[in-house]
């Protein structure tokens, strides 16, 4: 009697797993389909499996229509659009799935980080997108597309310095104890040519401040109304840096406005994208502005080292 007990218990917790593991698959199967139709809901359409569009980095080239000085880059993202619908932005490398098949058109738009920012990514306003308008997108296959990418033929370049006449457009201001010299690149780099500006500080020298200085010009007449107005700017620095404009207000009041701090770059060259627009926005009836560059002895940098190179002040012309 015991033996055939012990079979009935048996029995019964046989049963009582097989319901459970029944449960267990059914909610599994529960589970699963759920997944499946909230990834369905992803895709429009039938297409459920993407193509791909691998992008590592946009090549700037010459726009030979412009006086542009030379070409250095740090483009960080693209944007990307298909038929003209936005599928967001990407940090560079990336491969961005598109849900498409054959022919489409595909534009890619280059973005930095203003002033540095991560979180204040943006299509550059002055570099042309690429654009292919029959693109052919292939299901479950990698297609690699590197743009070449240009400056608009309507951008303005208000000031450039890249220091390779042996004229230092930017001048020390009354706070400086010392100014920007040349220092000759040996040998002679592609990106930042034959000469580089460069700051140096120490105990006595503990302020570099200067500003631009257009021969005998007061100072740049810069638009508003949105226009976007951008200083472009490489430099190797292992102290802050604090970047900005001098603005001189059609009241007659000069105002100084720090846009910037600048980190230290690790002793490598690394390019931003300063957004004046905001700048240009508020001030908007301003006479003139000036751009300035500022570096302090601060405690902690023995010898502070500043070097500048490819300065550029741009906007766009829209007559």
């Amino acid at each position: 009697m015991k033996y055939i007990g012990k079979v009935s218990v048996i029995k019964d917790y046989f049963i009582i797993g097989m319901r459970y593991l029944k449960f267990l698959f059914s909610g599994a199967a529960i589970f699963i389909t759920l997944w499946m139709i909230s990834s369905c809901r992803k895709f429009k359409g039938e297409q459920e499996i993407p193509a791909y569009v691998k992008v590592d980095s946009f090549n700037l080239v010459a726009n030979p229509l412009l006086e542009e000085g030379f070409l250095t880059q740090n483009i960080t993202d693209v944007w990307v659009f298909v038929d003209g619908k936005s599928l967001g932005c990407y940090e560079l490398p990336a491969v961005i799935p598109v849900l498409e098949s054959g022919k489409h058109q595909l534009m890619l738009a280059p973005g930095v980080m203003f002033n540095g920012i991560s979180g204040t990514r943006g299509m550059y306003p002055y570099l042309v997108p690429y654009k292919d308008v029959e693109f052919n997108f292939i299901i479950d296959s990698v297609i690699t597309v590197n743009p070449d990418v240009y400056y608009y033929d309507n951008t303005v370049f208000a000031w450039i310095e890249d220091f390779e006449d042996g004229y230092v457009s930017l001048e020390p201001t009354s706070n400086s104890d010392t100014s920007i010299q040349l220092l000759t690149n040996n040998p002679t780099s592609p990106l930042y040519g034959h000469i580089t500006g460069v700051g140096y500080l120490d105990d006595e020298k503990r302020i570099l401040e200067c500003v631009t200085n257009e021969g005998q010009s007061i100072g740049f007449e810069l638009p508003a109304g949105n226009i976007p107005v951008f200083l472009e700017m490489d430099y190797n620095t292992n102290t802050h840096l604090s970047i900005g404009m001098f603005v001189q207000h059609s009241s007659g009041e000069l105002i100084q406005y720090p846009m910037v701090i600048v980190n230290p770059s690790g002793e490598i060259w690394k390019k931003i994208y300063i957004n004046f627009t905001p700048l240009t926005n508020r001030y908007y009836d301003a006479a003139y502005y000036n751009v300035f560059v500022r570096a302090d002895k601060l405690d902690g940098v023995a010898a502070p080292v500043v070097k500048f190179d490819n300065f550029k002040l741009l906007y766009k012309n829209l007559d």
